[in-house]
């Protein structure tokens, strides 16, 4: 098996995901984006479950930018902060990119959920919590957080994420992109100093 070929499904995989939702993604669907044949594209992941969690991945990974935690001459609290805006939306997309989150959860758990677009979601969840456990990992080895205390801050930054999310969707004057970075700075802080 070929990595290129694997790569260059993955690549039509996220492509067809941000053209067209992540609801399009089905193994004829992304075999049609990529050139392939549905039965190349299960040599190189062998269930839609697979295929779902290397495009999660991808997505996350692509978004997420580590060099901000690497920073040892910047506080802690500034460090995680800045990694942490990374979830936030850009400030052309703010509107589209918070429908688009909660289309997410919408196609998993709403009245038309699909089994592929949960596992989707839920995919794109654990790459989320390894990048934030790798962040909080880092702060640790510095002394900045208890190493026992990664996973359940690692637990309170995706549902504060989350909440953040939510709250600048249905109450944008609220929280607005401005008002989440402050937030997610504040919390940043009392994070570490808890």
């Amino acid at each position: 098996m070929s990595a290129g070929k694997r790569e260059q499904i993955l690549r039509a995989a996220v492509e067809l995901a941000k053209a067209e939702g992540l609801a399009a993604l089905s193994v004829r669907a992304v075999a049609a984006a990529a050139g392939v044949g549905a039965t190349t594209l299960r040599n190189y992941f062998p269930s839609q479950a697979l295929l779902h969690q290397a495009v999660a991945s991808e997505i996350v990974t692509f978004t997420l930018d580590d060099r901000h935690i690497a920073d040892a001459s910047r506080s802690p609290a500034e460090r995680l902060a800045e990694c942490l805006e990374q979830f936030l939306p850009l400030p052309d997309q703010v509107e589209a990119a918070l429908h688009g989150w909660l289309e997410y959860y919408r196609l998993s758990y709403g009245p038309e959920a699909s089994e592929g677009a949960r596992e989707l979601l839920l995919s794109g969840r654990q790459a989320s919590a390894t990048v934030l456990t790798r962040w909080l990992g880092v702060l640790a080895a510095e002394g900045h957080i208890p190493d026992d205390a990664v996973d359940d801050r690692v637990t309170e930054l995706l549902v504060m994420i989350d909440g953040v999310h939510l709250t600048m969707l249905v109450d944008p004057e609220r929280l607005d992109l401005d008002g989440a970075k402050r937030l997610l700075r504040r919390h940043a802080a009392v994070l570490l100093s808890a």
